[in-house]
């Protein structure tokens, strides 16, 4: 569907005056506000765009000029964009529009954004999140899949939902990770709460608290390192007491390479970093003090010894 502006504006009442006097000079203004004032107020019907369009064009050739009394013919270019208009009209006007917000990044991506109430988030590569912008000043609801950092405004509850259990805060700052099946929460400051999927509470956090939830449910909470953000928003990645697996997963994430690791076993348990910025390094640092060496067979490739 084409995106105008202007028509946009003009269907929910925002024209200034100067840009309503332009509007109303486009041919097929007549045409908008027959469609406009004969829908206005029905219920959402089944839409055909294809016979809307046939419609559009025939009722076109019918039309007459008043002041010379003979029928003329909008150009081609002119009919087709009278029927795209109008079928943008029909769309505004009957099909539901979403609110939700939604970023879903690729490997080696990341973004950071503010939500309405002034609230932020950076989101990690491959992770997904979503929110609803129409309902948020009464329901501060996040959906989360990977990984974000909050920093969050105090107000009403905040809640993260990821497949594993909720986040609920107030307003503090705090990195929530759901991957692998296992939920990790650590708390900058403020305080957080962590629920599982029953609805259950299984831990209040505050500051530089951290909490984990394993795929089997086992709970594990441990002391962080004061810092303002999370360490990966920084561009270090820690890690404790994981599989091996999910360090080389996020090394793939990061760089959006392929770690070949059939010829060792990944579910050793470890606990490690590695650095943004420098592969070489990243891999060094991960894999020299395990024993275990790498060849590079191009440049997304890694096969591990």
């Amino acid at each position: 569907m084409i995106n105008d502006e202007q028509l946009h504006k003009w269907i929910n009442g925002t024209l200034s005056e100067e840009e309503l006097k332009v509007f109303q000079l486009r041919p097929e203004y007549d045409s908008l506000i027959d469609v406009f004032e004969n829908t206005n107020g029905l219920s959402v019907p089944k839409f055909d765009e294809d016979k809307m369009l046939a419609k559009i064009l025939q009722e076109e050739k019918k039309k007459v000029s008043p002041d010379k009394g003979r029928r003329f013919f909008l150009s081609s270019w002119a009919k087709y964009g009278v029927a795209a208009s109008i079928l943008l009209l029909a769309a505004w006007l009957f099909w539901p529009q979403s609110d939700m917000v939604k970023y879903d990044l690729a490997q080696g991506e990341r973004t950071e954004a503010t939500l309405p109430d002034g609230s932020k988030f950076i989101l990690n590569a491959e992770s997904k999140l979503s929110y609803n912008k129409e309902t948020w000043s009464t329901n501060r609801v996040i959906n989360l899949e990977g990984e974000a950092f909050f920093e969050v405004k105090k107000g009403s509850k905040f809640s993260v939902y990821t497949p594993k259990g909720s986040v609920n805060v107030l307003g503090t700052k705090f990195n929530v990770r759901s991957r692998n099946n296992f939920l990790d929460v650590k708390c900058q400051s403020g305080k957080v709460e962590v629920v599982n999927l029953d609805g259950n509470v299984l831990g209040e956090l505050i500051a530089n608290d951290a909490i984990r939830v394993s795929d089997k449910g086992n709970i594990e909470k441990w002391k962080t390192v004061p810092s303002e953000k999370a360490d990966w928003v920084n561009g270090v990645f820690k890690f404790k007491n994981v599989a091996l697996k999910i360090v080389l997963e996020e090394l793939e994430r990061q760089y959006q390479v392929k770690v070949d690791v059939k010829n060792i076993d990944s579910k050793d348990q470890i606990s490690t970093s590695f650095q943004k910025g420098n592969l070489e390094l990243a891999l060094k640092t991960i894999l020299t003090p395990l024993g275990i060496s790498y060849e590079k067979v191009d440049s997304q490739n890694i096969i591990l010894k």
